[in-house]
């Protein structure tokens, strides 16, 4: 039974510890990086000319 309880400890941290940074609020708040332009906006951008 107590091998189960370790296990279970053990896998709760791992999660725990993987979503963080994902919970934890950011200092400053920057913005997201503009998107960048693909390939497939080239070729779109070639077709209309």
């Amino acid at each position: 039974m107590s091998d189960i309880w370790i296990a279970l400890i053990i896998c709760f941290v791992v999660v725990l510890s993987g979503a963080l940074p994902l919970i934890r609020k950011r200092g400053n708040d920057i913005p997201p990086p503009l998107p960048k332009e693909t390939l497939r906006d080239w070729r779109n951008d070639s077709r209309k000319n």
